[in-house]
């Protein structure tokens, strides 16, 4: 969950704005999307857990004429594909297979889907020897995605063994090394943007926060290539080990970028905000809760538990989060360059104002015998030592598509697109 969020986001004076934003403004606002153009997800879901990792190509034919919400993967990589409500699963499946590849040029294989509705008993009884369990849910149930603790690492096991068996264990090893890379130097053309008088982001609290990365990079950038076509990446390392065990025991961190929309009508909670809170931004949800049309990966090594974190619940209506969390952050290593991508569909706005933080949260997850993931991170929101790292202040009025820059202790950097190690919007 992204607590930090309002307390940072007062006043924005539009009138500060990166010069990235006047090349974003050239393009043409998506139409807004309405309910009634929203597939509607049925009343219950089906999870499905796999002992035996799918390939894309053998879930073609298991999941043929049903209709996926949600795929995942876990292993040297993980992530997922939140394909949204109506979207058949041969379709749902190429753009998971479209989006991985482009990330890391190899396919994942699948070890959960949520499936639209109750699976027929033949289609179980077809899949059932590769099958683990099979559950029916409220498709509103935050439990569908709360997996027995040591589930992850289970998967992940199996997963390495079945890439050995199918010859493909040297690819994805390859594909991994390739995503620790370090991104190239800017050059030049990446200058700081300064922030509105009294308004930095440097205080003598966040400097203080050992726990944070000591580095952090954001790339937002238009991809017309992609069937979803607003990609973010982040870049983020730990110095020293020290860093990392200052989380303490029982922490997790969330990677949390917010993009705002000051013109809709503010509601707590989020849950039953109008649709246009999903959609008025640069970067867009196709229907609330969890059933969003995203794909998302990282490098995170899969002790470390990564997930998406899906749940808006305490957000306000004009902020719309797409962050990634880890549960167990002492499981990275210091020096590394970890990452993660997420690709969203295209919003109704050519541009939007941002924010970029971290956060140190409790990790409910275990208490409950769970593995981490969005619905039971950070509930205990008052734990003492649960902190946030301001690296970008929404009030700067930064907007993406863009990029920053921000190393702990100092002030963030902008670049636009095409510059530096800044993508070029296509």
């Amino acid at each position: 969950m992204s607590l930090w969020a309002t307390a940072a986001v007062s006043c924005l004076s539009l009138a500060v704005l990166p010069a990235t934003t006047a090349a974003a403004q050239t393009e043409e606002p998506a139409p807004t999307v309405t309910a009634t153009s929203i597939p509607q997800v049925q009343r219950k879901v089906t999870r499905l857990l796999f002992t035996v990792p799918q390939t894309l190509d053998e879930l073609k034919v298991s999941l043929a004429g049903l209709n996926p919400l949600l795929l995942r993967y876990t292993g040297d990589f993980g992530g997922g594909s939140q394909p949204g409500p109506g979207a058949p699963a041969d379709q749902a499946i190429e753009n998971m297979r479209e989006a991985v590849t482009e990330e890391y040029g190899v396919e994942p294989l699948v070890f959960l889907v949520v499936v639209d509705g109750e699976v027929p008993a033949d289609r179980l009884t077809a899949v059932a020897p590769v099958l683990s369990q099979s559950q029916v849910f409220d498709s509103d149930s935050p439990a569908v995605e709360e997996l027995p603790l040591g589930t992850l690492e289970q998967a992940a096991t199996a997963t390495t063994e079945r890439e050995q068996l199918l010859g493909r264990r040297a690819a994805v090893l390859a594909a991994v090394e390739a995503s620790h890379q370090e991104p190239a130097p800017a050059d030049s053309s990446t200058t700081e943007e300064p922030a509105p008088d009294g308004q930095g982001d440097v205080t003598p609290a966040n400097i203080g926060n050992t726990w944070a990365p000591v580095s952090a990079e954001m790339r937002a950038y238009r991809y017309s290539a992609s069937s979803k076509p607003r990609h973010f990446r982040h870049y983020m390392s730990w110095g020293s080990s020290s860093d990392l065990a200052a989380f303490g025991d029982d922490f997790g961190y969330e990677h949390n970028l917010s993009l705002y929309n000051y013109d809709l009508v503010d509601i707590f909670p989020r849950p039953y905000c109008a649709d246009s809170a999903y959609t008025e931004f640069w970067a867009a949800w196709s229907t609330g809760f969890k059933w969003n049309a995203v794909d998302y990966g990282w490098n995170y090594p899969s002790a470390a538990a990564a997930y998406w974190d899906w749940d808006d619940t305490t957000d306000s209506c004009q902020k719309l989060d797409f962050s990634v969390g880890v549960g167990y952050p002492k499981k990275l290593a210091a020096g590394v360059t970890y990452n993660f991508w997420i690709h969203a569909e295209k919003g109704a706005k050519s541009a939007s104002p941002y924010g970029l933080a971290g956060q140190k949260l409790s990790n409910d997850c275990n208490d409950a015998g769970m593995d981490p993931g969005s619905s039971c991170m950070g509930l205990n929101y008052t734990r003492a030592g649960s902190l946030t790292e301001l690296m970008v202040n929404s009030s700067r009025g930064w907007t993406v598509p863009s990029c920053a820059k921000w190393v702990r202790g100092g002030s963030p950097t902008a670049s636009s697109n095409g510059t530096g190690t800044c993508p070029a919007n296509s």
